[in-house]
């Protein structure tokens, strides 16, 4: 039975101290914008709170721009969130095991996200999430699909209630 991401996030959530959300993605590219499209949302309805404790980071599609950012931060869980293709439902959040990707396997991106995450976890140390949303088109110049749409409208409120716990769990945090 394949492991449910909804619960491996919130048991990581919950035992973090300090998480990163690095969205993944091209804006141009369909569905390919899930991830940015996401900590877009996330970063809007969770603007009235300030996360002493959390870096959102909107990678495009060269998130190891960014590692630098991350690796100062240092948090103690970094979540990727990319369209990955994996032959699943097109809109379905899966966990992506970044051993099992090969070179460009499942993802739209310029270096190797299996080689972005090791970087990631050798050098921090990180546990990494990577979560995976199947998209449906992928062609320049394509909108997004219905299907991610509903998936980014049901993922992140799940993903503000979980922040906001995790805020509320740790005392971390300054309201405005």
């Amino acid at each position: 039975m394949p492991v449910q991401w909804k619960g491996v996030l919130r048991r990581e959530i919950k035992d973090a101290k300090k998480i990163c959300i690095l969205a993944v993605g091209n804006a141009k590219r369909g569905d390919d914008t899930a991830g940015p499209l996401i900590l877009t949302m996330l970063s809007s309805r969770l603007k009235k709170r300030k996360f002493r404790n959390l870096l959102l980071i909107n990678g495009g599609e060269t998130p190891e721009n960014f590692s630098g950012n991350i690796r100062k931060f240092q948090p103690t869980l970094t979540i990727i969130i990319d369209a990955c293709i994996s032959g699943k439902k097109p809109g379905t959040i899966y966990l992506v095991n970044p051993a099992q990707i090969q070179f460009d396997d499942i993802s739209t991106h310029r270096l190797p996200l299996s080689m972005f995450v090791k970087f990631l976890e050798q050098t921090i140390p990180t546990r990494v999430i990577v979560l995976g949303i199947e998209p449906k088109k992928l062609n320049f110049g394509d909108d997004i699909s219905p299907e991610i749409n509903r998936t980014i409208d049901s993922f992140v409120p799940l993903m503000v209630q979980l922040l906001n716990d995790w805020r509320k769990l740790k005392k971390e945090f300054l309201d405005f």
